[in-house]
């Protein structure tokens, strides 16, 4: 997929794997190029996969560059999938049936560290992780440090934050917003019983950041997706001014019959007048933009799709 950003990157990464950002918050014309997520029906790790595969971003790169966790016992599967008479792409992370170690947060970042990953992408996926974590820690009240996530010692977890982390780096943006958050209502079943809908370690998750409660029944948003959100993106509740240049759509699990099912990411072109002061602070990817932009944004957009949910969506 090929951009052809005419870019003079200056990234500087501090150890955090944050980056300085060497250009003025002028009032200039020039292009940016940003993220715009659609959450209007919620969002999980496999939702964001299955958009941002449909968006453009190569599936074979994605699985190459996925490999570099040297984790065995797992397969991305893409399939195409259709919401509403919408088609989308559904991503389904395979995880072999055998035994996997119970793996704490911790032991996951220790993964991603030890990977031959971009510096970014393990800054921005190890974030998402302790976000998620640390939510669960304050929900069950227990030290950080013992927290699991999921069922198969969150392999499945892991590759939706990574994976999602590497298709952005992939895009190479300068910004990621993100709409309000779609919550449902009612309960859900999970490994401690039955939660109400949000469960808790979701809305701990998006304290602060901007949701929409609705009266739809059943989970919308999962932790792992609020969590790559409540990361990632800067919330945007006005009027966005944005000239769209591709868009994905990453289909959940169940065929809701009240509302398409499926998380809608947007590709664009704006200007700085028109972001929120935070917003390319907000994200790691820094550009010093010295120069007119002249993207090809040669998406080509076969629907080839799927997706998959561990808090089925």
């Amino acid at each position: 997929m090929s951009h052809d950003h005419d870019h003079e990157h200056d990234h500087k990464h501090d150890e955090n794997g944050d980056h300085d950002h060497d250009h003025p918050r002028d009032h200039g014309a020039h292009a940016v190029h940003i993220l715009y997520i659609d959450p209007i029906a919620g969002a999980s790790g496999d939702m964001f996969l299955g958009a941002l595969v449909d968006l453009g971003v190569d599936f074979d790169e994605l699985k190459s560059e996925l490999a570099k966790l040297a984790v065995p016992g797992f397969d991305l599967v893409r399939s195409q999938a259709i919401r509403h008479a919408i088609a989308a792409t559904k991503i389904d992370v395979v995880v072999e049936d055998e035994e996997h170690p119970h793996r704490h947060v911790g032991d996951l970042i220790k993964i991603i560290d030890a990977s031959t990953l971009s510096d970014i992408t393990k800054a921005r996926s190890a974030a998402i992780l302790t976000k998620l974590a640390e939510a669960e820690a304050h929900v069950h009240n227990m030290p950080l440090a013992q927290v699991h996530l999921h069922e198969v010692g969150g392999l499945d977890c892991l590759v939706d934050v990574v994976g999602t982390c590497i298709a952005i780096e992939l895009l190479d943006v300068d910004a990621v917003l993100s709409g309000p958050v779609a919550l449902g209502t009612g309960t859900v079943a999970c490994a401690h019983g039955r939660m109400p809908v949000p469960a808790p370690g979701t809305l701990a998750i998006l304290e602060g950041f901007p949701v929409r409660k609705t009266v739809l029944e059943g989970e919308m948003t999962t932790p792992t997706g609020a969590a790559i959100i409540a990361t990632l993106a800067t919330p945007v509740l006005g009027p966005l001014v944005m000239i769209p240049r591709a868009t994905g759509y990453g289909a959940g699990s169940k065929d809701k019959p009240q509302i398409a099912n499926m998380l809608r990411i947007v590709l664009a072109e704006t200007e700085m007048r028109f972001l929120p002061d935070e917003a390319i602070d907000h994200d790691d990817h820094d550009h010093k933009h010295e120069h007119d932009h002249d993207h090809d944004h040669g998406h080509s957009h076969p629907h080839g799709h799927k997706h998959g949910h561990s808090h089925t969506h």
